[in-house]
């Protein structure tokens, strides 16, 4: 597939700079240009039913000229579809054309640029997992310019994203859970949108010590209210949703500091643990169970495969584990993916 051209664009990681093609093998749904908040500015791990919920897109720019009239379209989506975008968007989030907002800075190299929707989940969108008060779903995103310099991209109204394609696109998914010893499944879903039965692989495998608890995974798990940080400045005031330029945490952390437990009686700091993890996928449709990181099954077209993942490791209180989940072809394209962060805490404590 040809690569799209452009100049703006949505990170796909922290050091992207929109210059280079996104590498074989990259989490490309774990963009840190996309975050929620809550009305008040504060950032939220969980979107909340029932209320406002705002969705930020920072936008990047490869060029110094100055990009006007930027406009990004967002959309709440149901990955198993086996994609995201105009065809897998949620109702809730305005279904096929998304919900559409302009940046209101000019956009350049040096000045990247925020634009800001409001979305209110429904009990509809309790999807995706064991429980039923919880949901699993991705924000895509879709940047575009109709005035000069460009045109840039172009607004969808139906299709799906292609972000290693096209660097106008931007997909966010990542899911934290506060890891006691006992075991942790995460039931999703898989597809295939061929003609014909294919073969594929779910892939999980554990980022190593200094990935796995990196700039991106340090801002979502300060978001936890189990997480605190200490030896640094005090919590900076909230920014209104509105007037927001990047994630709060983000500014926090840029001055400093260390992320602990909170409610700990000793202070006990988060870092990677020491021991890497055991898991296994279930392939439950075909009564399949696979330690450690692959599994196989056969898609028939149109079909949704459960498959659930079992997290299951001994450690010590505030290690930390960060996980890549995947759906692969068989000859190792990715389709998709997710991230689980799990955090050990002691036995008693309340998350």
């Amino acid at each position: 597939m040809p690569k799209e051209p452009g100049v703006l664009y949505v990170k796909y990681a922290a050091g992207d700079d929109g210059t280079d093609v996104i590498p074989s093998g990259a989490a490309f749904w774990a963009s840190p240009s996309i975050w929620i908040t809550d009305t008040a500015g504060n950032s939220i791990p969980n979107a909340q039913v029932g209320v406002d919920n705002w969705v930020h897109v920072q936008v990047d720019s490869t060029s110094t000229d100055s990009y006007t009239g930027v406009k990004v379209q967002t959309w709440v989506c149901d990955y198993t579809a086996g994609f995201i975008g105009p065809d897998a968007a949620r109702p809730s989030s305005g279904g096929a054309n998304g919900r559409t907002a302009t940046v209101g800075t000019a956009v350049t190299k040096s000045s990247p640029g925020t634009m800001h929707v409001v979305w209110r989940p429904t009990t509809a969108d309790l999807i995706n997992g064991p429980n039923p008060n919880e949901g699993h779903l991705c924000v895509g995103a879709n940047v575009y310019v109709e005035t000069l310099p460009g045109p840039e991209g172009a607004r969808l109204s139906s299709g799906r994203l292609d972000v290693i394609n096209n660097r106008h696109h931007g997909w966010k998914n990542i899911t934290v859970v506060a890891k006691t010893p006992r075991l942790a499944p995460l039931a999703f879903r898989l597809t295939n949108l061929g003609p014909e039965p294919e073969n594929f692989q779910v892939r999980a495998w554990e980022l190593d010590q200094g990935e796995g608890i990196g700039s991106l995974q340090q801002e979502h798990l300060l978001t936890q209210h189990f997480v605190d940080l200490v030896d640094g400045e005090p919590r900076p005031d909230p920014v209104p949703a509105l007037c927001q330029t990047e994630p709060p945490e983000r500014r926090w952390l840029a001055q400093g500091g260390r992320l602990v437990l909170r409610g700990v009686p000793e202070r006990t700091e988060l870092r990677p643990a020491q021991h890497r993890a055991e898991f296994t996928i279930r392939t439950a449709d075909q009564g399949c169970e696979e330690p450690g990181e692959h599994a196989r099954l056969q898609i028939r077209p149109g079909e949704l495969a459960p498959v659930i993942f079992v997290l299951g490791c001994d450690g010590e209180p505030g290690e930390v584990h960060t996980i890549d989940i995947t759906q692969q072809t068989a000859d190792g394209v990715v389709l998709g993916g997710a991230r689980l962060i799990a955090v050990h805490v002691p036995e008693w404590h309340c998350c």
